[in-house]
């Protein structure tokens, strides 16, 4: 599939700009993660210089004078303790404060249950927006989320939808989503985009949790696919993938602008729409992302007043020091990484057992070197997952291990256990546990988080150990445990995990 980039500007679109048409501004947001408030730049030049936040972003939206709409494509608040302790209420705040024209769900924003998502929606001033989540008992929409709304703005209809991966099940707990099938988005969006167009939508904008098909990721059905094979849509705000897309795309068939906006709200996406007026189309558009430094573009006292609420709440508790990181512990995507290593050494310990396993994508922030507070092992290991004691055969933990070095996921860290990896065969080989070489028949016990044994992320031989004990205890919590007991971290010998091929 062919894209060209905004750049390249339009050469298929009919029209020059004119005074006579009409700009609206479209600012976009996605996988905030509970990223409300500005915080030190990491590895700027001056450590100290602040960047990012609802405030910041509320301010820079302000001093737009254009018609505009405030988006959002989905995963609001689990990510850092203003928005998980209040299980999603900060997010909901501060939609209501800024002034959001409508929001999509993401998948961790069933995190705390299908209940808790509907009491959040019902405190929402906006819309929430699932055109493709369906009760598999009658098959209809869920009823507390809206499929699209038709929002005029300057005399102009915009259709705006939203859809939500169709990969839930390998993405959240099966409890959290019970009774709910999602329709794959491309069949969504062709129903959608054309009943929008009967109903008299000039423009429409799909607002996405999808995911931003990049080199890296597994292949999949995500916004560019859409974009391709859904005539009809102006533009897509994107979600998911976490992706910030500084040069948008645009469909070489169809037209279509693709635009995400990164994560945490340390940038936010302005797209400019410009439309003909008497045609009512869009001639002519493109998209930019503005990152949020807190000097240049200053705190809206408003919003800010709502976030510092919500900071004050949990500050006492997550902001006092425990220990030092002796340098930076990074987290890696496809190597072994010197976090993931100390992460599963502590569960190991913790937990006693002969190897841990901890998922690659789970781990969402890197430890700087220096003093380190219970909210960096938060931002760390945000998601409320708990500790499991299996015991499972050998040939499982292969199984295991196989899947987690295979491309399209990220690397799985490990602790007990050592081994070569193939990441485009998703094999290893010469694999050991301490001294020993791995015995397929033998029993060996394994700490890992209760996502993976429930399937997450497709770890399904987790879900086949002989033993399970779910423990109830947080993984952050013995990561903070950890850390106290070790006063000065420092990071693990390097070499459990090493790209090639030996037998054994």
């Amino acid at each position: 599939m062919r894209f060209f980039k905004t750049a390249a500007l339009l050469v298929f679109l009919a029209g020059a700009s004119g005074a006579e048409n009409l700009k609206i501004s479209v600012y976009h947001t996605n996988d905030i993660h509970g990223g409300i408030m500005s915080r030190p730049a990491a590895h700027d030049e001056e450590p100290k210089r602040k960047i990012g936040g609802a405030a910041a972003m509320a301010s820079l939206i302000k001093q737009d004078k254009n018609p505009k709409l405030i988006l959002d494509a989905g995963d609001w608040f689990q990510g850092t303790p203003e928005g998980n302790l209040s299980r999603g209420q900060s997010l909901i705040d501060v939609f209501n404060a800024v002034g959001y024209d409508a929001v999509a769900v993401g998948n961790h924003d069933f995190d705390f249950g299908e209940a808790r998502l509907k009491t959040l929606v019902k405190g929402l001033k906006m819309p929430a927006l699932g055109a493709n989540i369906y009760r598999v008992k009658g098959g209809k929409r869920v009823d507390y989320l809206r499929p699209w709304i038709i929002k005029e703005v300057a005399g102009i209809k915009i259709g705006i939808f939203g859809l939500l991966t169709a990969k839930m099940p390998s993405l959240a707990f099966p409890d959290n989503y019970t009774g709910l099938k999602f329709r794959r988005e491309l069949d969504e969006a062709k129903d959608v985009v054309k009943a929008l167009r009967e109903q008299g939508a000039h423009v429409i904008i799909a607002l996405t949790h999808v995911g931003f098909e990049s080199q890296g990721l597994a292949p999949f059905e995500g916004d560019q696919t859409l974009a391709g094979e859904v005539k009809g849509i102006d533009l897509i705000v994107g979600g998911h993938t976490h992706t910030p897309v500084k040069d948008p795309l645009r469909d070489a068939n169809y037209g279509t602008l693709i635009v995400q906006a990164g994560t945490a709200l340390s940038s936010v996406g302005r797209v400019v729409l410009e439309i003909d007026r008497r045609e009512k189309r869009v001639i002519w558009s493109s998209g930019e992302l503005v990152d949020l430094w807190v000097k240049k573009v200053g705190e809206d006292p408003e919003v800010l007043a709502v976030v510092q609420r919500h900071e004050r709440g949990v500050g006492r508790l997550y902001d006092a020091v425990i220990a030092t990181a002796a340098v930076a512990l990074r987290r890696s995507r496809d190597n072994e990484s010197a976090l993931g290593s100390w992460m599963t050494d502590c569960a190991r310990q913790w937990a006693g057992t002969d190897i841990a396993v901890q998922n690659g994508g789970g781990i969402r922030a890197d430890m700087d070197g220096g003093p380190l507070t219970p909210r960096e092992i938060f931002n760390i290991m945000p998601f409320d997952n708990r500790v499991v004691k299996l015991t499972m055969k050998g040939r499982l933990i292969r199984d295991a291990i196989n899947h987690g070095t295979g491309k399209g996921l990220q690397m799985l860290q490990v602790s007990g256990i050592s081994f070569f990896y193939n990441r485009d065969k998703a094999q290893t080989s010469s694999v050991f546990v301490g001294s020993k070489p791995l015995d397929d028949e033998a029993s060996y016990t394994v700490a890992t988080l209760d996502f993976l044994v429930e399937g997450g992320d497709g770890y399904s031989p987790f879900s086949r150990a002989e033993k399970k004990d779910f423990t109830g205890t947080l993984m952050r919590d013995v990561l903070r445990e950890c850390a106290e007991k070790q006063a000065l971290i420092k990071p693990p010998a390097s070499g459990r995990m090493r790209p090639g091929a030996r037998g054994g």
